[in-house]
């Protein structure tokens, strides 16, 4: 049995005795720190309960300088896909298993890839693009969680990296990126699940790269990057792009997720000097404000970020 499986299987009597009780917390993975002017691997993943403002320690990655990998939740359960390490380009994919507060070794990508971006669509794991052994990387595959098994899809019409994804309204959505000349790509790139097919337009306000995108009240927000505070709101129902409201910190390397109907952007880095941030900000939509929130547990950035719910316990 798959070993991501096997908490499925688990019953009342074998599950672990938890109290306190179940709540959805954002989850840091990883990422970097700056120290002087020297870049260290950190392998610490944390939680922070909104409920409590209070961060809690889980499971730590497994190894140690791994970077540029990507991460994103499917149920209740972690995956990271990929990244570097040792100069190496990994196909690796790891699973915290929530319940159980492990990291386990689950698959292997076709591709190795790094940079690239993973989301989830119809209870499937897309991984999409990236920096592959010789350069961009137009490959797109899916991954089922439930047979272990992957499957490629139609390729990116435009190879990059370091983009902005999300789903939004049925689609996929790659936002800019670096193109394999090592300029921002300008380009947003949309995919149909149900025909397998991708479209793309070119132009010069989709200039992110470095920056990650989410999906809230049927708008995507590019938030960031390229050491920027600027908010991009995309409108997928009339196509159109325009500014929203800077965030309180420049943020190249930030990562973002959604949770109770608001935005909330962590960590990231000012500049290619420094320094690293280690706080978060949300964005109230009903306000259209940013709002700097406590400290996170350390400055990182080219972390991941996600939302899972999560049995706390007391003490």
């Amino acid at each position: 049995m798959l070993p991501h499986a096997r908490q499925e299987m688990q019953t009342p009597r074998t599950r672990p005795r938890l109290s306190a009780g179940v709540a959805e917390v954002i989850v840091l993975v990883g990422g970097r720190q700056m120290v002087g002017m020297t870049q260290r691997s950190l392998v610490a993943v944390t939680c922070w309960n909104p409920q409590n403002n209070k961060w809690y320690p889980l499971a730590s990655l497994p190894f140690y300088d791994r970077e540029f990998f990507s991460v994103v939740s499917a149920g209740d359960n972690i995956y990271l896909s990929g990244g570097m390490e040792s100069g190496v380009t990994l196909a690796d994919v790891w699973c915290y298993m929530s319940l159980l507060d492990n990291w386990n070794l689950v698959s292997r990508m076709t591709v190795p890839r790094c940079r690239h971006n993973s989301l989830v669509y119809d209870g499937k794991i897309y991984t999409l693009g990236g920096l592959g052994v010789a350069g961009n990387v137009d490959h797109v595959e899916r991954y089922d969680t439930i047979t272990n098994q992957w499957e490629a899809v139609a390729p990116l019409p435009k190879a990059v990296h370091s983009a902005a994804a999300t789903v939004c309204g049925g689609k996929i959505y790659v936002f800019g990126g670096v193109n394999e000349a090592g300029r921002a790509a300008g380009v947003l790139q949309s995919y149909v699940p149900q025909t397998n097919t991708w479209s793309f337009i070119e132009s010069p306000m989709i200039d992110n790269k470095y920056a990650p995108a989410v999906t809230l009240n049927g708008f995507v927000f590019i938030l960031g990057g390229a050491y920027a505070r600027a908010t991009t709101i995309y409108d997928p129902d009339k196509g159109n792009i325009k500014a929203g409201p800077n965030m309180n910190h420049s943020r190249q390397f930030c990562s973002a997720v959604v949770l109770d109907g608001k935005i909330y952007a962590t960590g990231g880095i000012v500049s290619s000097e420094g320094p690293a941030l280690g706080n978060m900000e949300a964005y109230e939509p009903a306000t259209n404000t940013w709002t700097l929130l406590p400290h996170m547990p350390c400055p990182v950035f080219r972390h991941g970020c996600v939302v899972i719910k999560k049995y706390i316990q007391s003490g």
